[in-house]
């Protein structure tokens, strides 16, 4: 029973940092009847979409040892020591799920990284008329 109560907030990070991750590029997503919300926050300045995608990231962390958590719970209850296999598997998630969502903040980071060059560039230097 607890494990599929962790689950739930778990899929829901995950959906939500999907949604996010398919609406961060491109303009057409704004018009997107259900979408466009989500296009239209992260697309607002590459900090927000940074800051979007580390926090969900940093948040899939304690929401998978919250699913692990739910398994050990439930094994205790019905009076049988969780596995070792059991550990790994939820661990194994974690690093898929991890695998995928770190190249996406660290390309948003790197974006938001190369914005704030140039805008520091342009106080600098004005362009010339």
């Amino acid at each position: 029973m607890w494990l599929e109560i962790t689950l739930i907030p778990f899929f829901i990070a995950l959906i939500v940092f999907f949604i996010f991750w398919i609406v961060h590029e491109g303009s057409r997503w704004q018009k997107h009847p259900q979408l466009g919300i989500f296009a239209r926050i992260i697309q607002h300045s590459p900090g927000r979409a940074f800051a979007i995608f580390f926090f969900m990231t940093i948040l899939l962390i304690p929401l998978a040892l919250l699913v692990m958590t739910g398994l050990w719970v439930d094994g205790i209850n019905a009076g049988i020591t969780p596995a070792k296999s059991d550990v790994v598997n939820i661990m194994l998630l974690t690093l898929l799920v991890m695998a995928g969502a770190l190249p996406v903040m660290w390309g948003s980071f790197r974006t938001w990284r190369q914005s704030v060059k140039i805008e520091a560039e342009m106080k600098v230097r004005p362009t010339q008329v």
